[in-house]
């Protein structure tokens, strides 16, 4: 059991006096809320709260034990944050990127943190899932990810939404006119996009958008846009991308008709890992359009 995570859970859902608000404070789904609440409960061998259907409320045990999780919690935070003190010139600010990201996003991003940071920046490229567990783990002291994405007990910044255009064959009807791109225009191609166990909730989203504008597509798995651009390349699959520089033979770029397919991305980073000017300095290399 995560101790330290059930314990936020607890005094969250205690100073809320509801799952819900509990679960929007903390940017995560209610039910992992509630099960490590019961964990937690079952660990301790004690009932911390009297649920009702208006609410949650602490109980003499949850009463008691209240100021004693608050303290972990703070001493947690302390132990990490004197820790981080020892060595901390010698130690490399851990950033990671989903490749989503043009290479000249990535290096705005290297090149603010290096700013910021005072030292050496350490970049690493995963899936938005492999990126949330590494930052939660302690091994990534902040991430740009895919929204919309389970976060757990992390912290994350404003959505930003970065432009994308359509990578259509050009042999396709669809290219051959050079305007506007109207979605199901290109049913008889595949979408080539990351892996849903990438990012469940964005790939999930960015499907239901395509269906909900007349166009159901097979995915065919690209888990970056240089595989993306071979699949377009080769008349199998079109692709969404953020990368303006991003080209090939064969393969033309067309704006999409209608509402944009942005791609949306935050910043998410563990307790007070991390300085908040660090969190401003990637968002401004992103692009600092913060939106819903």
């Amino acid at each position: 059991m995560d101790l330290l995570r059930h314990l936020e859970f607890f005094v969250t859902i205690a100073e809320e006096e509801h799952f819900g608000r509990a679960a929007g404070r903390l940017g995560m789904a209610q039910p992992p809320i509630s099960q490590g609440l019961q964990r937690l409960e079952r660990s301790l061998g004690v009932v911390l709260l009297e649920r009702s259907s208006r609410g949650v409320r602490l109980n003499a045990a949850g009463r008691d034990l209240l100021p004693r999780a608050r303290a972990l919690l703070q001493g947690a935070e302390d132990l990490r944050r004197v820790a981080g003190t020892y060595g901390a010139a010698a130690t490399s600010l851990r950033v990671g990127t989903v490749p989503q990201l043009s290479p000249r996003v990535m290096a705005a991003v290297a090149t603010a943190c290096q700013e910021r940071a005072g030292g050496p920046v350490e970049m690493t490229t995963a899936s938005t899932s492999e990126l949330v567990d590494a930052v939660t783990a302690g091994q990534l002291d902040l991430a740009v990810v895919v929204h919309p994405a389970l976060l757990g007990a992390l912290r994350s910044g404003p959505v930003v939404r970065l432009d994308t255009a359509l990578l259509i064959p050009a042999d396709h009807p669809a290219a051959r006119t050079g305007e506007p791109v109207v979605l199901r225009s290109l049913r008889g191609l595949g979408v080539a996009a990351p892996p849903r166990p990438h990012g469940t909730a964005a790939h999930d989203l960015f499907l239901d958008t395509l269906e909900q504008r007349g166009l159901v597509a097979p995915v065919l798995p690209a888990v970056d846009d240089r595989a993306a651009l071979v699949l377009v390349a080769m008349g199998r699959a079109f692709a969404v991308t953020a990368d303006p520089d991003l080209a090939a033979p064969g393969v033309v770029r067309r704006p999409v008709a209608g509402d944009p397919l942005p791609l949306r991305l935050r910043v998410v980073w563990r307790g007070a890992d991390t300085a908040p000017a660090t969190h401003d300095a990637v968002l401004a290399a992103l692009g600092g359009g913060a939106a819903g």
